[in-house]
């Protein structure tokens, strides 16, 4: 028999009609905007933000065997809780919420072979009605190995990964973009993201003719420097591949924030101090004084002029005065609330992020030289700037449809527990500055049933849908997967230094 007073919010799932406990249903939503995420099984439709929570999404149909049917208008997500977890189950349709009062439980073996999803059967006394009840326990796995990594470790790891980093040969990050024909670089630690150009600009009188105006960041107002202008370089509009370099910006106690408007944003550049020369002493007057040194990149085939952003910042005229409260927070890259900039790029229309501590550089697909029976998911090596490097194609390893490659393409350079490799991503969306406290830990309802334990958290934005996948680079590949990546990279470089000394013996 039923208990006195039990509830079932039923639905209906391809025309048959299912409930689920009243207790466990928090709310009942509209089917809301969802990241898929590579990996997961198919009855795991996404994840969804809900004002401000990370939601797992399951897929009722899926889960209980059901043909896959198109979403329509009466779709909705059951938003469940059970043992302080959240999870929400896509239905067809909602029915009622039925009062179990006048109800027995029937043999379970009328529900066609899913005893392991449904926990009972109840109908009427009378046999009008029949609910097939699903079994929370079916929703919420037991969780005991799979517990979430808090934001907490995830800025830890990322901490270690910085400090992983740090002793690689004295070596510098830089943030390069274009203005016009020449190229630019600004140390990485001076950034604290990159963003669109705004699309209302208050253009304030009384500012100098490089200044565009000013524009609103969550609560700070930032002036955006216009460099083309300031360099005196033809400026007529910002194109679409134009970007905000946001700097912080401080001198003794004075802390200030700056934008700089720039053509486009490059690559992330990993430069030692014996890479940097002095300017020639050609360069007189104000651009000497806005320029640190020059960088030669493919021996010499590529300049890059690394800029000293606090001499443009420091100007009189600017009058830049203190950020207020969130630009107090910020200075040298990393903030009081634990905040870390992060690259953040597509694939298969989905946002992902990497720690840029992690990240040696962003480039432009070069040649890629295939390797014989090299792993599905690896595309070959190439050579940066005679390094071979391994390179890895992201899409094949999380098991995502193949793209033809485009214009829009880049490898991301990142260390991979000391073997440096490159990773194919669609595009680079941005580099931006996440708080510790906008990073979710993994939905435990995710966690449990993916196999590879590549996800380190997620990414939530208030007031927006919007949410990032932060990829844990540490076990994106398996130990022996890492070593064959090794290897592969061993053994390109001793063929190519036995083709040079044939070169050399034969001249």
């Amino acid at each position: 028999m039923t208990k006195a007073g039990e509830q079932l919010v039923t639905f209906h799932l391809n025309e048959e009609l299912f409930g689920i406990e009243m207790e466990h249903v928090r709310e009942i939503i509209r089917l809301p905007e969802m990241v898929r995420v590579p990996g997961a099984p198919a009855h795991f439709s996404g994840l969804a933000n809900l004002r401000g929570e990370i939601l797992s999404v399951l897929d009722g149909r899926k889960l209980l065997g059901m043909p896959e049917a198109k979403k329509s208008d009466t779709v909705r997500v059951l938003v469940l809780e059970h043992r302080g977890e959240t999870a929400g189950c896509l239905v067809d349709r909602l029915s009622e919420v039925v009062d179990l009062e006048g109800f027995i439980e029937d043999e379970l073996k009328t529900a066609r072979e899913r005893e392991k999803l449904l926990s009972r059967v109840v109908k009427k006394k009378d046999g009008t009605a029949m609910i097939m009840v699903v079994d929370i326990e079916a929703i919420f796995p037991s969780l005991e190995e799979t517990t979430g990594v808090s934001s907490a470790s995830v800025q830890e790891l990322a901490h270690e990964e910085k400090e992983t980093l740090s002793g690689s040969g004295g070596t510098k990050q830089f943030m390069g973009f274009k203005l016009g024909a020449e190229e630019y670089a600004l140390p990485v630690e001076e950034v604290q993201e990159i963003v669109r150009v705004p699309a209302q600009i208050s253009c304030a009188p009384g500012l100098p003719h490089y200044i565009d105006g000013l524009f609103s960041l969550r609560r700070q107002t930032v002036p955006l420097l216009n460099l083309r202008r300031y360099f005196n370089v033809d400026h007529d509009s910002y194109g679409e591949r134009a970007k905000v370099v946001v700097l912080n910006l401080s001198k003794g106690e004075k802390k200030s924030v700056l934008g700089f408007g720039v053509d486009a944003i490059t690559e992330v550049l990993r430069l030692a101090e014996e890479d940097v020369e002095p300017l020639p002493e050609l360069f007189r007057g104000e651009i000497r004084k806005n320029l640190k040194g020059v960088c030669k990149l493919g021996e010499g085939e590529r300049i890059i002029y690394l800029l000293d952003s606090r001499s443009i910042g420091e100007e009189d005229e600017l009058g830049l005065e203190s950020a207020g409260e969130e630009g107090e927070k910020m200075s040298g890259g990393k903030g009081l609330s634990g905040e870390e900039l992060y690259v953040v790029f597509f694939l298969q229309e989905e946002e992902f992020a990497v720690s840029i501590n992690s990240v040696r550089e962003i480039i432009r697909l070069p040649e890629i030289v295939r390797v014989p029976q090299a792993p599905p998911y690896v595309e070959g090596v190439v050579n940066i700037r005679g390094e071979i490097l391994p390179v890895v194609n992201l899409r094949r390893k999380l098991n995502l449809p193949a793209e033809e490659k485009n214009e829009r393409n880049r490898i991301v350079v990142v260390d991979l527990n000391g073997v440096s490799t490159g990773l194919i991503v669609d595009s680079v969306r941005e580099v931006r500055k996440i708080a510790a406290d906008q990073i979710a830990p993994v939905p435990g309802v995710l966690q449990s049933c993916l196999e590879a334990d590549y996800l380190q958290g997620v990414v939530k934005f208030a007031g927006t849908e919007r949410i990032i996948l932060l990829l844990k680079l540490q076990e994106l590949l398996e130990s022996a997967e890492r070593m064959e990546l090794a290897q592969m990279s061993c053994d390109v470089r001793e063929v190519k230094a036995d083709e040079k000394e044939d070169e050399g013996a034969d001249r």
